[in-house]
């Protein structure tokens, strides 16, 4: 059965796209509309990332997978929940946001913003506990 989670919105992602917003709103009123439409795609780019990415346990054919789809932009990445060796909470700086960081074998790292961390990882490690 697939379990899908999407991607939390956090404080610095709310700034992040305000302050971006915000700049191209001045740069149209500077009368400087080439920076300013620049600054306005990439804003949307931004929110499409942050609606769009959503990260699904699947079951393909033998193996379960966890399928990390970044939005309409980007490519999806496969990750099989066997690989994963280790997956921690961790917080950037001044606490505004938290990610799970997966570790993926010997030296793949991939970071992670799921809306319910815990269960999240409880996922994880009910997957790896049926597949062995």
């Amino acid at each position: 059965m697939d379990r899908t989670f999407h991607q939390r919105f956090s404080p610095a992602s709310a700034c992040g796209i305000l302050a971006f917003a915000l700049l191209a709103l001045y740069l149209f009123w500077v009368k400087n509309a080439l920076a300013g439409c620049c600054l306005a795609a990439v804003v949307v780019v931004m929110i499409e990332r942050i609606i769009h990415t959503t990260y699904v346990f699947s079951h393909n054919g033998n193996e379960e997978m966890l399928v990390i789809n970044k939005g309409r932009f980007s490519k999806t990445k496969h990750i099989r929940i066997n690989d994963i060796v280790k997956c921690r909470k961790m917080s950037t700086g001044f606490g505004l946001s938290q990610y799970i960081l997966l570790q993926c074998g010997h030296k793949t790292l991939v970071s992670v913003q799921p809306d319910n961390a815990d269960a999240f990882i409880a996922e994880i490690k009910k997957r790896q506990a049926t597949q062995e």
